[in-house]
């Protein structure tokens, strides 16, 4: 879901919700026509992308399927069994609701769409986006008092994002039936988990009713258990040199405060091919791209390294001892042989031990 390519939009609906200016929001009777607008087309599907690619985004859960909340009228739409007209102007007046309450938040348009994906073209997707709206100087020609004529710049503060530009607030939402793990991927500037400002909270709380689908520690689970297995599978095809670098950039990813996996990936000395496996194995396991880690739980998680071999083989060594007890990992191919590790243990104790 979250990395989609080759997105269609099936039909489109816009609302202007404009609290500070007006007692109601504006709100369409039908559908914006998209045949034939491949520009139009082209920038919602570009902010759709974007908004599910960016490392802001996270998997995020409704509270619960209520049919009179706003996670029941989604589920609607999402079976067929209400129009897109009709439950986006609800879900407008909702939201226009709950920023009437405050000036603070920003003005905007909220954009309602139902879309398919390449990879999953039998699927419709659900997309709330929220616009805020820009201001640009545009030019004009005028003349001055002798007929001689200047350009002059106008300012226009209703134009809506371009697609540079970041969206604030967004939510595309899976089918709710069978519920999976995660209802959405949530894109909220301000929801952060240590903020608790209600001007923060408006869209994700206030108007969605959801909460994030994973917290700090499953999040940094989730992330060394992903690392793990991925670093298993590359085993094979790395140096014991390859090997220790990869460990180490696993330990600083681990051991931070805070990770953009994104940025962590660049960074590590793999190749093409190495990275790629890298990324999809995090990405099955870990629907998040950047978030918080749970310091002291990945400390207990480094404590020490465990691996398994043949025959119920197992070792268990502490983690900041390991280069003293582990001298040498080395993959050996023999022609006819199976492939098999060697490895070098220097410890001074080797006790046979009962269960």
């Amino acid at each position: 879901m979250r990395y989609a390519t080759g997105i269609h939009i099936d039909e489109l609906v816009v609302h202007i919700l404009d609290h500070r200016s007006n007692d109601q929001p504006i709100l369409s009777e039908t559908p914006c026509p998209l045949a034939g607008r491949d520009q139009l087309t082209a920038y919602f599907t570009a902010h759709i992308e974007n908004s599910l690619a960016d490392p802001s985004a996270r998997a995020a859960r409704f509270v619960s399927l209520d049919p009179a909340a706003t996670s029941g009228i989604c589920q609607a739409m999402l079976e067929g069994h209400l129009e897109l007209v009709t439950g986006s102007r609800e879900l407008a007046t909702r939201l226009f609701g709950v920023m009437k309450g405050n000036p603070r938040i920003s003005p905007g348009d909220l954009a309602v769409c139902l879309y398919r994906t390449e990879t999953h073209p039998h699927t419709r997707y659900l997309g709330l986006l929220k616009l805020d709206p820009s201001a640009v100087f545009r030019h004009k020609t005028e003349h001055d008092t002798q007929g001689r004529l200047f350009v002059n710049f106008e300012l226009q503060s209703d134009v809506l994002p371009t697609t540079r530009e970041k969206l604030q607030k967004c939510a595309f939402i899976r089918p709710l039936e069978p519920r999976l793990e995660y209802d959405m991927i949530l894109l909220d500037r301000q929801a952060r988990e240590r903020v608790a400002r209600p001007v923060a909270e408006f869209f994700a709380k206030g108007f969605l009713g959801c909460e994030w689908a994973l917290d700090t520690r499953e999040r940094t689970d989730r992330l060394y258990k992903g690392l793990l297995s991925a670093c298993n599978q590359l085993r094979p095809t790395l140096s014991p040199a390859e090997e220790e670098m990869l460990h180490l950039h696993v330990e600083s990813a681990i051991k931070g405060r805070v990770i953009n996996l994104d940025d962590w990936l660049a960074k590590v000395p793999l190749d093409q091919e190495q990275r790629q496996v890298m990324n999809e194995t995090l990405t099955a396991v870990l629907p998040d791209r950047e978030f918080e880690i749970d310091t002291e739980y990945a400390g207990k998680l480094v404590q020490k390294r465990r691996f398994r071999g043949d025959w119920g083989l197992r070792l268990e060594v502490r983690g900041d001892k390991y280069g003293e007890i582990i001298k040498e990992v080395r993959r050996v191919d023999e022609p006819g042989e199976p492939s098999y590790f060697r490895i070098v243990i220097h410890t001074q104790k080797w006790q046979e031990v009962t269960r």
